[in-house]
């Protein structure tokens, strides 16, 4: 899995604490957006959604026109 590098920024004394604390900020920041990404179902969903379509486009996968139409129609959906 890819993972991206972000940087945040902390107040002096929360950065002097983190350290002293041996604290994993990678892992604690992780479980932060976690808790909220949980908080708001509709979030998680258009992020994997945008996930997927980026990892779709870095493959340069292509779908054959009408194939999802067809798709929707056999599966009975409009």
């Amino acid at each position: 899995m890819r993972m991206p590098n972000r940087t945040i920024y902390l107040p002096a004394e929360l950065d002097a604490a983190s350290r002293r604390l041996g604290l994993n900020l990678s892992r604690l920041t992780q479980a932060a957006i976690e808790r909220e990404v949980a908080s708001r179902p509709e979030v998680a969903l258009d992020a994997a959604l945008e996930v997927a379509e980026a990892r779709i486009a870095a493959l340069g996968i292509t779908w054959p026109a009408g194939v999802v139409v067809a798709g929707r129609a056999e599966a009975g959906e409009r």
